[in-house]
């Protein structure tokens, strides 16, 4: 009899829960594709820093010899070796992204590609204690930044907008306050030559 009405009961819960097939394979393959973006994602995160104009984070990681030359070729002394690849680290002096690219210039591997667009992955990360928060006379940050990057919004909080930011750090040098640091992000790896 226990039988019996367990088999009603999953047949009754059945009728109303009916996956059609559409459904099944719209189910499977929404995840699949979500799971393919996850893996594009990460594949273009930086772990860290980077010289400007550095191709795919996997692929630079397998054509940076780890040669020195980009180091050399920094004017501003940015560049060092680190976990046996280049790596870009701004604290006093920001990257000219813009103009310079003499580490592009200099690289001899592929690693660093005048193709790509000059971007460093590095992005700012605001400190609770930003004195911009509650003093329009300390908008340092917003100020420095050639891209228009930096901005604050209607509540006095700093914000950037990830589409034009190119990582340069001029946000990082002109906050002497020290309440801005830079993480690694996605680059904008577009080919100049698509633009």
């Amino acid at each position: 009899m226990s039988e019996q009405k367990d088999q009603d009961y999953y047949r009754a819960w059945m009728s109303h829960h009916i996956v059609s097939r559409r459904g099944l394979f719209r189910g499977l393959l929404g995840a699949g594709k979500r799971a393919q973006q996850q893996v594009e994602l990460e594949s273009v995160r930086r772990a860290i820093g980077r010289p400007p104009q550095a191709v795919a984070e996997r692929l630079f990681l397998a054509l940076c010899t780890a040669c020195g030359d980009c180091i050399a070729a920094c004017p501003y002394g940015l560049i060092e070796i680190k976990d046996g690849a280049a790596a870009l680290q701004i604290d006093f002096s920001a990257c000219d992204t813009a103009k310079c690219n003499d580490c592009t210039t200099s690289c001899k591997t592929g690693a660093l590609s005048p193709l790509i667009l000059s971007d460093t992955a590095l992005r700012p990360l605001f400190a609770k204690g930003c004195i911009g928060r509650g003093n329009n006379d300390c908008r340092l940050c917003e100020r420095a930044c050639s891209s228009h990057a930096i901005y604050f919004d209607d509540n006095a909080q700093p914000t950037f907008a990830e589409s034009l930011c190119d990582g340069c750090g001029q946000c990082k040098t002109a906050c002497y306050h020290g309440h801005i640091s830079l993480v690694a992000g996605s680059p904008k790896l577009a080919n100049l030559s698509e633009r």
